[in-house]
């Protein structure tokens, strides 16, 4: 992963851990015509986040097709002025490339009456109108997202372009009217998206509110001719879920899902894990990341483990979560995985969601209100490492918990243990670095 991307600066973790920041801009709206807005700044601010690419499964080692997402934030504009239109403009730099779908699609609505117009498609200049319904209330100043599904030209080892962001701002006049102001952005933002910062999508369908989930629905590659089995290969596997994701709103999902991806990426950082290798498959409210053949185990899942209580502490102390504090499962897991048309196959993956999804764990979570994480090992794992005290791991501090999930017919053995928060969370500072050697 590359965090010095131009106008992509890097972000410390304040818990002694890299935590990469997920901020594209912060782009202050200025003036775009003679009538300036009154009172106060031009016009409120953006924060444009990293766009997110989810690659889909195509024939030959690399993917021509891919899902490429651009979230946004509007700030709150000035007293007295509210935003009645916002555009986001893309540009990509290949006058090839070109867009097969684009969401949120025409005509889409939202709350209070909020339409969306949609230019572009079989283009690469694309934009995106929000326009707020009638009434004063104007456009809600909280996280949005567009997306579009692209067909790659040649090979794909990157794709850059630029984006703008336009709006409408409604301000008072010295009579005591409104009146309407245009602002934009200064410049250009531009942006990068390299091959290894791609994620493959997934085969679930997650929730049509999360960025990259609409066109995946929509579309699909057609599977191989052949029919034939992808290799099989002994993998080690590593599964984090946010807890109660679906009862934050949509900012906060989308605000969740970066300071997850944050997370991971500064864990694999942490644990020498190479990100561009990984296999890695979005979840909307979590992922999975499936390392390479033959990586070391023994070294892995500690200083991952360990990572990822770090970088959770560091992101949490932030605040940049979505208005609340992250709070995680995690699961690891090796066996033998398949990678299939949409996805990661085999028993492995399933016992690691069952593993991931228990009940047992889930509750330890719920009830241990002094953790933000909780991590399982299926007993595989456990009795593979743990006796032997590689860097550091050891038995104490895990439980065993039997799982069973009737109705899918599994049954198995986790080895279950918290991460308790460093105490002065609550007071805004940073945790104290967790140690590269969990007990």
């Amino acid at each position: 992963m590359d965090t010095d991307l131009p106008g992509t600066p890097g972000g410390a973790g304040t818990a002694g851990i890299d935590v990469p920041d997920d901020l594209l801009a912060a782009a202050e709206l200025v003036p775009a015509g003679p009538t300036a807005p009154r009172g106060g700044p031009p016009g409120g601010g953006v924060s444009l986040a990293r766009p997110l690419v989810y690659a889909l499964p195509a024939e030959g080692p690399r993917p021509r097709t891919a899902l490429v997402c651009f979230p946004f934030d509007l700030e709150e504009p000035p007293d007295g002025h509210g935003y009645r239109e916002v555009e986001l403009a893309v540009t990509f730099d290949d006058e090839d490339l070109c867009a097969l779908d684009l969401r949120p699609a025409p005509g889409a609505g939202a709350g209070g009456g909020e339409r969306v117009s949609v230019f572009g498609l079989g283009r690469n200049r694309l934009r995106w109108v929000f326009r707020a319904g009638a009434g004063r209330a104007g456009l809600r100043p909280d996280g949005r997202w567009t997306q579009a599904l692209v067909r790659l030209p040649g090979r794909f080892t990157e794709v850059h372009g630029r984006l703008t962001l336009r709006a409408v701002l409604d301000h008072p006049s010295p009579d005591g009217d409104h009146e309407r102001a245009e602002v934009r952005t200064r410049d250009e933002v531009p942006f990068r998206l390299a091959r290894p910062d791609t994620w493959l999508a997934a085969s679930l369908a997650p929730a049509p509110s999360e960025p990259g989930t609409g066109a995946l629905a929509a579309f699909r590659e057609p599977p191989t001719p052949d029919g034939g089995l992808p290799p099989g290969q002994h993998r080690l596997c590593y599964a984090v879920d946010i807890e109660k994701y679906s009862a934050r709103d949509n900012a906060g999902m989308i605000r969740a899902q970066r300071a997850l991806m944050r997370v991971v990426k500064a864990a694999c950082a942490h644990a020498g894990v190479d990100w561009a290798g990984c296999g890695r498959q979005a979840q909307g409210d979590g992922y999975l990341l499936v390392l390479l053949p033959d990586a070391d185990v023994t070294r892995a899942v500690p200083r991952l483990m360990a990572g990822t209580a770090e970088a959770l502490a560091a992101v949490n102390a932030e605040g940049d979560h979505g208005g609340t504090p992250l709070r995680m499962r995690a699961c690891f897991h090796q066996g033998i995985v398949h990678e299939a048309e949409s996805g990661y196959a085999g028993a492995a993956v399933v016992e690691l969601f069952r593993i991931l999804d228990s009940g047992p764990l889930r509750t330890r979570l719920a009830e241990e209100r002094d953790t933000d994480l909780v991590t399982a090992f299926s007993d595989r794992l456990y009795q593979d490492l743990t006796p032997h005290g590689y860097d550091g791991l050891s038995p104490a501090g895990f439980e065993r918990a039997g799982i069973s999930v009737p109705a899918k017919g599994f049954t198995g053995t986790a080895w279950i243990r918290s991460h308790p928060r460093a105490p002065d969370r609550a007071s805004g500072r940073a945790a104290a670095p967790a140690g590269r050697n969990p007990r």
